[in-house]
C-alpha cells in the first residue's frame, strides 16, 4: 500500500527539520506510542498499540534513518511484529520539506507500507483507511508541535 501527503506548515524549515529528528518530539506526534528508545543517532526502537478493525495489536518496532538530507529529505525503514498476532510490518517513509519562505514549509510524505500476516486477512480497505486515519493524525499533531509559539 502506497500513501502520500502534504500540508503547509507555518514554522520555518529548520524548526520541522528539528522535530522530526527529536525523538521525544516525533513520538508525540505518533498516535499509539507506547514506548520510545534511541539506540544510535539513526536508530530507534519503539512500542506503538494500534487497532485495525476488530484486531487491535502492539508492535514492537525499530526505525532507522536510511538516508537524511539536511533540511530537504529524510528516509525511515521501520519494521516490526505484531505481539498478538505475529503479523509483520515493513514501511519504507520519505519524508520532504520545502521552504516557503521563512517561516512556512512544505512537508511532504510518502509511505509504502506492507503488512504480512493475520492483519493482512482484513483486506486493503481496512488497512489503508486505518493507515490514512493515522498519518492525518501524524501532520495534525506534528502541525501543532511546529507552530506552536516557542518558549
Amino acid at each position: 500500500m502506497n500513501f502520500e501527503g502534504r500540508a503547509t506548515l507555518e514554522a520555518p524549515v529548520q524548526r520541522v527539520w528539528d522535530t522530526l529528528l527529536d525523538v521525544n518530539q516525533l513520538a508525540g506526534c505518533l498516535s499509539g506510542v507506547e514506548d520510545v528508545q534511541q539506540i544510535d543517532a539513526d536508530t530507534f526502537d519503539g512500542v506503538i498499540r494500534a487497532s485495525v478493525g476488530p484486531i487491535s495489536g502492539r508492535f514492537n518496532l525499530r526505525a532507522h534513518i536510511t538516508d537524511r538530507q539536511p533540511l530537504q529529505q529524510l528516509t525511515v525503514l521501520v519494521e516490526g511484529t505484531d505481539s498478538v498476532t505475529k503479523s509483520t510490518l515493513t514501511q519504507r517513509v520519505v519524508l520532504s520539506l520545502s521552504p516557503l519562505g521563512e517561516a512556512s514549509t512544505e512537508f511532504v510524505h510518502h509511505a509504502e507500507v506492507e503488512i504480512k500476516g493475520r492483519l493482512a486477512l482484513l483486506g486493503d480497505m481496512v488497512l489503508r483507511a486505518t493507515a490514512a486515519v493515522m498519518l492525518d493524525e501524524f501532520t495534525k499533531r506534528l502541525r501543532t508541535k511546529v507552530e506552536a509559539p516557542v518558549p
